[in-house]
Parts: C-alpha cells; sequence; structure tokens
C-alpha cells in the first residue's frame, strides 16, 4: 500500500476513536473503505501497466537485438559486395590498361611493319642490279671472252670476226674502221 492509503487509514481511525457521532463516524468509515477499495484497485492497475511496461521494454529490447543482428547482416552483406565489385573494378582497369597499351603498340608495329615493307621494296632493285653487276663482272666469262676474241683478232686467219683493212676503207672516205662478221660457212669450219 501506498503511502496515501496508510495516512487515509489513521485519519479514518482518529475520527472514529475521536468518539464522533456514530452516524458521521459510520460515513467516514464507509468513506475511508471505499477509498481503501479504490486505492487497492489503483495499485493493482499500476502493478498491472508495470508488468505490461515490463513487457513491452523486454519486447523492445529483443526487437532491437533483432534489428541490430540484422543491420550486422545488412552490413557484412554490403562489405561482401563492396568487395566484389572492387575486385571487379580491379579487373576492369586492368583490362583497360592492357586495351590501352594495345592501342599504343599496334601503331608502332604497323609503321615498323610499312617501314620494313618500303626497305625491303627499295633493297630488290638494288640487289637484282648488284646481281646483275655481279654476273657480267665475273672474271672468268668476261677474261674468257677477251681472250678469245683477242686470239682471233690476232691470228693469221680470224675464225670470229674479220678486220677490215683500215687503210683501204680510209682512202674511200670512211674514216672509222669496221669490224665484219665472216658469212656462217666460214664459222662452221
Amino acid at each position: 500500500m501506498g503511502k496515501t492509503s496508510v495516512v487515509l487509514a489513521v485519519a479514518i481511525l482518529v475520527l472514529a476513536v475521536s468518539g464522533c457521532r456514530d452516524d458521521e463516524n459510520k460515513r467516514l468509515a464507509d468513506m475511508a473503505e471505499r477509498n481503501l477499495e479504490r486505492q487497492a484497485q489503483q495499485e493493482i492497475r499500476n502493478t498491472e501497466l508495470q508488468q505490461q511496461v515490463a513487457e513491452g521494454t523486454k519486447r523492445l529490447v529483443e526487437a532491437d537485438a533483432a534489428a541490430r543482428e540484422t543491420i550486422t547482416e545488412i552490413h557484412r552483406d554490403v562489405q561482401a559486395e563492396r568487395q566484389t565489385l572492387g575486385a571487379q573494378r580491379d579487373r576492369l582497369e586492368d583490362e583497360r590498361r592492357q586495351i590501352a597499351a594495345t592501342r599504343n603498340r599496334d601503331p608502332i608495329i604497323a609503321e615498323s611493319i610499312k617501314a620494313i615493307g618500303l626497305l625491303v621494296a627499295c633493297l630488290v632493285p638494288l640487289l637484282i642490279a648488284l646481281q646483275i653487276l655481279r654476273r657480267s663482272d665475273t672474271p672468268d666469262e668476261s677474261a674468257a671472252v677477251a681472250e678469245l676474241l683477242l686470239t682471233d683478232l690476232f691470228a693469221d686467219e680470224p675464225k670470229i670476226v674479220r678486220l677490215a683493212a683500215a687503210t683501204s676503207e680510209r682512202s674511200t672516205g670512211d674514216a672509222t674502221g669496221r669490224i665484219t662478221d665472216r658469212n656462217d660457212s666460214d664459222l662452221t669450219q
């Protein structure tokens, strides 16, 4: 019981003992009893309300714990997704770098191939000319042909080339000496 109920009970007892009239005492006693009953009902209601508040607080604490656990799980999921996104971003950045390197390297390779092709195209005619000059300057063929011609030219009877008498043609007005071929019958002999 509360403080007020004790005070009220003491007041009722004091009035009853003091010897007031019986009707009045009875009426006061009834009033005191009703007040005591009301206070008892209020205390019962307060107790019920405190129990309801305690149950509500317990449910609130449980709901808060569940919410915190859910938030923790969501936070873990968000962290896992961030890690996944970070790894994907890193892979994407690596691919971008490779593509950029390829874009930088491909024109260089293409220009190198063009330069090599141009160099080969320029060297081919020079190599052909060098090959031709090498074949015409071979000492074996040139020397053999020169020796054969000289031998035939200075032979008593040339078989390949006949030299016209330079003096007889000069007197006829042709200042240049002429080398004439013998006819085919002389060559086959």
